[in-house]
């Protein structure tokens, strides 16, 4: 930091006392002290030196560099624009941002009394360190002021007079453009480019790299929403011509974000340029930017070691099905990690490129091929003493597999058919540390893909649903992982603040994992589920979809993560009720899906009357068996029941009752869920035919109809009619009349259930025409279940 002036001679190596031999490259060791006759004071680009090398200098403290800005001032030196600038990027590197401000305040008293002027790399290192502390109010403040004093230098050089504000440059106009792309403002990234046009600056690669990344996360959103992304294609293909238009040669991350953005092999995209209305032309356009940007990626896999390159080229192979591709891109990534010496800045086998690989493999429908690279590079088998011998050519392992790799996994596995290996999984994956998402527990109970198991029969007949065991097993996984969540919080009330948590116990997943509990009729075990639901909502601050207070809670979270119980979840529990007959648990769920202001839905009024329909058939065998025990001791099947008005059989079995005007109800006739059966009937078909036996439902409003609950009336009527002639004795003649009556509603029934499907337009599937045929049948009618049964294999 000093100059010296004075005479020097030779070096000459000497001992110190100490036994220490000076080295004469030392700076100053060939110095005389009394040679030095004269000293030159430091000056401001000494300091400045001595200000950038503490600011670089990471293990500096905020100390030194303000001690030494402080020794500058006591030795009378006056700062430059230099001096400030350094200053700034000093406090930027070293998070020192209450100083950063106050150097800023001097800077700026400065520049307004003329003694020091603010120039381009002052505005740039301004507005970087803003953004790097998200002040955004004061970076707002810079851009306006850096623009406005842009366009005075723009001004003051067509007028031809004095040069006033600054001159733009690249740096400057590059940081603006980053400024609004970081930001998601698009519109506004796009317009301050063309600013720089209107300047005559030169672009490069940093220019336009954030505006496509802004492009690329405004497209990803339009399509999260269901909207049309050809906003975002659109403005992409205009960038990406004043790109060539400006001889700027686009590097890895501007052609991995294009093709993300534009979608290259992506039907999506072409379905929204035909919904919009675009001519062939643009269509062309597109087409032919996919063509050059794959082009320049592929040639950028021999001089670039990136793996997002790899990345993008491996989702271009899986969208467009081409499995070859994505084999030969796979096969280039590990060659160049076995036999190339280039050192890249970044592994190529890391989560990012081996999931886009499994992801690529799924969508090809290459599931056992995934599963058997998940085998090999994150699960390895036993190595060979061979192989030990060889570390150079072994199959790369991946290292630290994150929460994307373990997701495409469960998927494949999944799809395979092997959901037992998806248990492990999820079991390593909360022993390292990685909390499963509500991906990875919708992936882990996929149904198997029976279309790409070639070599399977399709044993698959009726709807799928996961084995009890696993689904248990599974279970324990998550909630254990959950629980560890839940102690945190025990109140329940701000379990939304820890960090960036999502729900994981959602409600598809739930209602899914009810639903095999309701086909196993293990009812504990859909309960768990359900009280698991719940707490998952408090836990959140979600409790029920019809709460004031969680509304605003619930909004945060997209429809796919609320875990307030929805009217999927509750018809799941009615169906876990419906299949043991259990009244009173249905009544319960029922009346909690009402107080908590769930509409009700066809499904849900089908699975009502399945639960319906099982507990008539039992009242009705319980009355036909208590029939036929008294019809053998000679009891007369219409005698009332004895004074005492008990029965043996509790109230919801009795045989037979007196009605009001004391007449005698026999074994076929209607119970409360008949009626109930009859009125959501009504609802769903409509009330043209008069029945005075159904309730009328308060409610006009049409439920409408589809082919599971036409199937399901159509059965429960055929049981009626066989329930009605069955308990029939054959000494008993003055019943007969009573019979007819009751059969003649149900074919009236059946028959007004058959129109309906048909002026509603809906397609009867083999289940339907089934139980028709075995309605015709159970009313004598062979002749017509042959032809429905006909009809039923020639449509198949």
């Amino acid at each position: 930091m000093w100059r010296y002036s004075g005479m020097t001679r030779p070096s000459i190596r000497r001992s110190e006392p100490d036994g220490c031999v000076l080295d004469s490259r030392l700076p100053g060791s060939g110095i005389i002290a009394s040679s030095v006759h004269s000293i030159w004071r430091p000056t401001a680009y000494h300091y400045n030196i001595a200000l950038d090398a503490v600011g670089r200098d990471n293990k500096s403290a905020i100390d030194e560099l303000i001690l030494l800005h402080r020794d500058m001032r006591s030795h009378s030196i006056r700062e430059d624009t230099i001096t400030f600038n350094t200053l700034l990027n000093g406090c930027r590197r070293l998070g020192a941002w209450a100083y950063f401000r106050e150097v800023e305040a001097q800077m700026r008293k400065r520049d307004r009394w003329g003694i020091t002027r603010m120039d381009v790399t002052s505005w740039a290192t301004l507005i970087q360190g803003y953004r790097e502390c998200k002040d955004w109010e004061a970076v707002d403040r810079c851009v306006a002021e850096a623009t406005s004093s842009c366009r005075e230098w723009y001004k003051s050089q067509s007028e031809d007079g004095a040069e006033r504000g600054i001159k733009p440059s690249t740096e400057l106009w590059s940081a603006i453009v980053s400024i609004y792309a970081v930001r998601d403002m698009v519109s506004q990234a796009v317009a301050s480019r063309r600013i720089m046009q209107g300047f005559d600056l030169s672009m490069n690669a940093y220019t336009f790299a954030p505006i496509f990344a802004a492009l690329h996360r405004m497209r990803r959103s339009l399509v999260r929403q269901k909207k049309d992304a050809w906003q975002a294609i659109e403005l992409a293909l205009d960038e990406y011509e004043e790109m060539r238009k400006s001889n700027v040669t686009p590097n890895a991350t501007i052609l991995t974000n294009l093709a993300l953005t534009i979608g290259l092999n992506n039907t999506f995209a072409d379905t929204s340029c035909a919904q919009g209305g675009q001519d062939e032309r643009v269509l062309s356009r597109l087409r032919d930017v996919d063509s050059t940007v794959a082009r320049e990626l592929e040639a950028m896999l021999s001089r670039s070691h990136d793996p997002h390159t790899y990345a993008v080229l491996l989702n271009l192979g899986g969208r467009s099905g081409a499995v070859d591709d994505v084999r030969a891109v796979w096969s280039s990534l590990i060659n160049e990690m076995k036999f190339s010496w280039t050192v890249a800045k970044q592994p190529l086998l890391n989560s990012l490129t081996f999931s886009a690989y499994m992801n690529a493999l799924i969508s090809c429908k290459r599931y056992n091929e995934a599963t058997t690279a998940f085998y090999a590079h994150v699960t390895p088998m036993s190595t060979s003493s061979t192989q030990l011998g060889r570390p150079g050519i072994d199959t790369p392992i991946l290292i630290g597999a994150d929460q994307s790799v373990y997701n495409a996994s469960l998927q494949a596995f999944a799809r395979a058919d092997r959901h037992r290996m998806c248990v492990h999984i999820l079991r390593r994956m909360v022993n390292s540390g990685i909390q499963p998402s509500a991906l990875s527990v919708r992936n882990s109970m996929l149904p198997p893909d029976i279309d790409a198991q070639k070599d399977k029969p399709a044993r698959y007949t009726r709807r799928w649903s996961l084995p009890l065991m696993i689904a248990r097993n599974m279970w324990s996984v998550i909630i254990e992982s959950r629980q560890r969540e839940w102690a945190r919080n025990p109140s329940g009330l701000t379990g939304h603040l820890f960090g960036e948590q999502l729900p994981v116990i959602v409600n598809d997943v739930a209602a899914q994992l009810i639903r095999t509990a309701a086909y196993a009729r293990n009812v504990e075990f859909g309960e768990q589920i359900f009280d698991a639901l719940n707490k998952e909502a408090a836990f959140f601050g979600m409790t029920s979809q019809g709460h004031h207070d969680s509304a605003t809670t619930s909004n945060r979270f997209p429809e796919d993560l609320q875990c307030a119980p929805n009217v999927r979840t509750y018809t799941s529990m009615i169906t876990l009720y419906c299949n043991i007959a259990d009244l009173t648990g249905v009544n319960r769920i029922w009346t909690q899906m009402v107080n908590d202001g769930i509409e009700p839905t066809l499904h849900t009024y089908t699975s009502l009357v399945a639960a319906m329909h099982k507990v008539a058939l039992r009242k009705r065998w319980k009355r036909s068996r208590e029939h036929a025990e008294q019809s053998d001791r000679s009891t007369p099947a219409w005698d009332p029941v004895d004074g005492s008005g008990e029965s043996p059989i509790p109230d919801e079995s009795r045989v037979y009752e007196s009605s009001k005007d004391g007449s005698v109800q026999y074994v076929w006739s209607l119970t409360a869920q008949d009626a109930t059966i009859r009125s959501v009937e009504d609802r769903a078909v409509g009330s043209d035919v008069e029945d005075s036996t159904a309730q009328q439902s308060d409610d006009n409003v049409e439920l409408g109809l589809d082919i599971p609950l036409s199937t399901l009336l159509l059965r429960y009527h055929s049981l009626r009619i066989q329930d009605a002639a069955s308990s029939v004795h054959k000494d008993q003649e003055p019943q007969a009349s009573l019979i007819d009556k009751s059969v003649a509603q149900d074919i009236e029934r059946v028959m007004r259930v058959c129109r309906a499907v048909e002026l509603k337009g809906l397609k009867p599937d083999a289940r339907f025409h089934a139980a028709l045929a075995d309605f015709f049948e159970t009313c004598g009618d062979n002749k017509s279940a042959e032809l429905v049964r006909q009809h039923m294999e020639s449509s198949s």
